[in-house]
């Protein structure tokens, strides 16, 4: 990279840097494996920043490939049990800023009860905002199967103690 592309990468990364460390968060519910994925999609771009058009969405299609390999690789190694401390915790809406606090292991846990592919767009879908259009896009994926797996990963969500706030609006209009 030249100079002048290597302070438009800085620059992505300054932005962008943080949004994309919170989804591999979400994605992997692990944060030293998140900033181990964070750093191989970060090289992955930098080796590849001239060529790439639309660098969010190349870092988000490699994150969820990433943690996808990571799974399966697990998968193959050692069956996971599933088994996680989901307490009930207080209502994030009643305005006590420790409310969301207590429910993030819940939360985490809930997320690792989906498959890969079932967090990666509810991850896309419902915490980065996204639209069904663009979730298939991102992943390779058709409408229908975002739309699809989407209601089946919420549906395994509302069953989980503690989470039951969260997955309470009605997700067919978003």
């Amino acid at each position: 990279m030249d100079r002048k592309q290597t302070r438009a990468f800085e620059g992505f990364v300054t932005e962008s840097g943080d949004v994309l460390l919170r989804m591999a968060t979400l994605l992997t519910s692990d944060p030293h494996a998140a900033e181990d994925v964070y750093q191989e999609t970060l090289q992955r771009l930098a080796a590849r920043w001239s060529r790439v058009v639309n660098p969010m969405a190349f870092c988000r299609r490699v994150l969820h490939n990433l943690v996808i390999d990571q799974a399966r690789a697990r998968q193959r190694r050692v069956p996971e049990l599933g088994l996680f401390d989901t307490r009930d915790s207080g209502d994030p809406r009643s305005g006590d800023p420790l409310a969301a606090i207590e429910l993030r292991p819940a939360l985490l846990a809930a997320l690792d009860t989906l498959t890969p592919q079932q967090r990666a767009i509810v991850v896309l879908r419902y915490f980065d905002d996204r639209s069904e259009a663009d979730v298939a896009d991102l992943l390779g994926v058709s409408p229908g199967t975002v739309k699809s797996t989407a209601s089946r990963a919420m549906a395994q969500l509302r069953v989980q103690p503690g989470l039951t706030l969260f997955c309470t609006t009605d997700t067919t209009t978003r």
